[in-house]
């Protein structure tokens, strides 16, 4: 009788005092560049923006807690290794770059593959002063030194978080940046002067656009909470104008999630440039 009282009194304990376990919500994202079925081609043989910006973008997200990537190098063998998904892919990226509608149904297929709920589709084009025709970057990096043209050019990038389990953007955004010296001309003759605008590339990806596409991705899985305005009757007296009062829902956040959003804090930067 006694030893069944002990074994009763000790589940309690176990029960009242003994540490819950708890599970973080995860997020896995597929970052996935129009151009990353691209064949290095280019007259200088350097990688495409897209490709150059969603690399960095998959540092920064597997920076971040409880959310995770896959490198590009692991996205392209999967895909060539299932032949019908990357051909149906590769036209659905071809149509995103011309006209920025996004298939769904082709997008729930790589949610299949890869196991997420979320894809980042990265796109770029650039256009010149004198043309709004939509050309990739090395095309007009080629057509310069070849025609010896030094007009300056943009170059515009897109990124569209998806959620592919209720077919719905959840985020978009546009980027642009002129290429150029100082004196506002572009001139690449050989390959030096071709490195040393790719390098500036690069570090406008790195340390501007990733980071800004990076943190709005983050935010839309962790918003940081609500602010509301407490109203009031109208036509009354100066008195009863609406009050704004911050964080006035904090008192319906769980405490493992206030904590959560403390412990990431430092990190809460939005990039503009």
């Amino acid at each position: 009788m006694k030893k069944m009282a002990f074994k009763i009194i000790f589940t309690i304990f176990l029960l009242l005092y003994a540490p819950i376990k708890t599970y973080a919500v995860e997020f896995n994202v597929l970052v996935l560049p129009t151009d990353i079925f691209n064949i290095c081609d280019n007259y200088f043989c350097f990688p495409e923006p897209s490709e150059i910006n969603a690399n960095y973008i998959i540092q920064e997200l597997n920076s971040y807690k409880r959310i995770n990537t896959v490198d590009l190098a692991t996205v392209r063998t999967k895909l060539y290794e299932n032949s019908e998904l990357k051909q149906a892919t590769q036209f659905m990226l071809k149509t995103f770059e011309q006209t920025e509608k996004i298939d769904f149904s082709v997008l729930k297929e790589l949610s299949k593959e890869f196991g997420v709920k979320s894809i980042l589709i990265i796109s770029s084009y650039s256009i010149t002063d004198r043309s709004s025709t939509r050309r990739n970057l090395w095309e007009i990096l080629e057509v310069s030194s070849a025609f010896n043209i030094n007009y300056p050019f943009s170059v515009t990038t897109i990124a569209v978080l998806t959620d592919t389990v209720n077919n719905v953007v959840m985020w978009s955004g546009k980027y642009n940046k002129t290429i150029a010296d100082s004196n506002g001309y572009f001139i690449a003759k050989n390959q030096a002067q071709a490195a040393s605008h790719l390098e500036k590339i690069k570090q406008y990806y790195k340390n501007n656009v990733s980071k800004n596409i990076s943190q709005n991705v983050r935010l839309r899985f962790f918003p940081k909470g609500i602010r509301t305005i407490e109203l009031k009757k109208q036509n009354v007296n100066e008195e009863d104008k609406p009050i704004f009062k911050p964080n006035a829902l904090e008192h319906l956040i769980k405490q493992p999630f206030v904590d959560q959003m403390q412990e990431e804090s430092e990190e809460d930067l939005i990039f503009t440039f």
